[in-house]
């Protein structure tokens, strides 16, 4: 039974690093095809006599459409990542594998506390109107 979850351990660990590294090839050839594409759309709209345009805006649109894509791929490894971490499998050298640094994790970790305490703030804060607004009512009854 302990050899069967071993096995089974391995195989995730295994499937979890092919994804990490596709990912990877992804990013490469998406920032590849991110200077390419437009690069080819703004030669054509400098060789063409037709409107430039069109080709402006195909420029435009696959410049963001990367964008999104590459943005896509890297918050899939990271919530990859996440997971792996919160169920305590992810190990240190595998942790800085990851394809965003430990400075944007620290950052969304700092985010997130930050919205926390502001959250308590505004908490606290209705609380005190509310108390104000009680303090002002039963002013106003006497």
């Amino acid at each position: 039974m302990a050899n069967d979850k071993e096995i089974l351990y391995e195989k995730f660990l295994d499937l979890q690093q092919q994804i990490h590294q596709k990912n990877q090839r992804k990013i490469k050839v998406g920032l590849k095809v991110n200077i390419l594409l437009p690069l080819v759309f703004l030669i054509i709209s400098f060789v063409s006599k037709r409107s430039k345009l069109v080709f402006l805006l195909l420029w435009i649109i696959s410049l963001f459409g990367i964008a999104f894509y590459l943005l896509y791929v890297e918050y899939m490894d990271f919530k990859l990542q996440e997971q792996l971490r919160e169920l305590g499998i992810m190990e240190k050298e595998a942790e800085a594998q990851a394809l965003i640094g430990e400075e944007v994790i620290q950052s969304i970790k700092d985010i997130h506390d930050a919205s926390n305490e502001m959250v308590n703030d505004i908490k606290d804060l209705k609380n005190g109107l509310k108390s104000d607004i009680r303090s002002i009512g039963d002013k106003l009854k006497k």
